[in-house]
């Protein structure tokens, strides 16, 4: 499966605003266009692709996905169960975390392989992992560069780049043949 997001929406902004304010902001780096998820009996694959060569996976909230595996936006942080690449550990590895409820904060999961090159990104997750072994699936994810803080929902809205854009969500529906 295949999704678009609108390319070119990164830009710098350095304006005068009202009562001598002056706003700036040069957090846009990976423009996200196209993302595509395959689903194996095992896995489940997502792939990223910028209009642009990718900047080093050593930057701060770099290419971040977020996966609503249980299509319920009320568990989760803010409905997303899963988080992807907050803490990646080398050039090939990096961490599946969960959002765990009770403690209010991101738990390490798992390693998830990942590998980019160019304008692309791909990993791949255990299905086992996410909970999504069914023959029938359904969930929601989102890819998010650069945002601020995790903070909020809004965070990922204000800085960066997400795809889809703001507070949006790709959905995957996917059923064995």
């Amino acid at each position: 499966m295949e999704y678009r997001d609108t390319q070119g929406d990164v830009f710098h902004r350095d304006h005068p605003g009202y009562g001598g304010l002056h706003y700036t902001d040069s957090s846009g780096r990976n423009d996200i266009i196209t993302s595509k998820v395959a689903v194996s009996k095992k896995n489940i694959a997502f792939y990223a692709e910028t209009n642009l060569t990718l900047t080093t996976h050593l930057d701060n909230n770099w290419m971040l996905l977020l996966i609503d595996a249980d299509n319920n936006p009320s568990t989760g942080w803010y409905g997303y169960d899963y988080l992807v690449n907050k803490e990646i550990k080398d050039k090939q590895n990096t961490t599946l975390m969960r959002y765990d409820e009770q403690k209010n904060k991101w738990i390490n999961q798992g390693t998830v392989a990942y590998a980019y090159k160019g304008n692309q990104l791909e990993l791949s997750i255990p299905r086992k992992l996410l909970g999504l072994e069914e023959s029938q699936l359904t969930f929601d994810f989102k890819w998010s560069d650069n945002a601020g803080e995790l903070n909020d929902l809004i965070s990922l809205c204000t800085s960066g780049d997400t795809a889809p854009n703001r507070r949006f969500n790709y959905r995957c529906v996917w059923q064995e043949k």
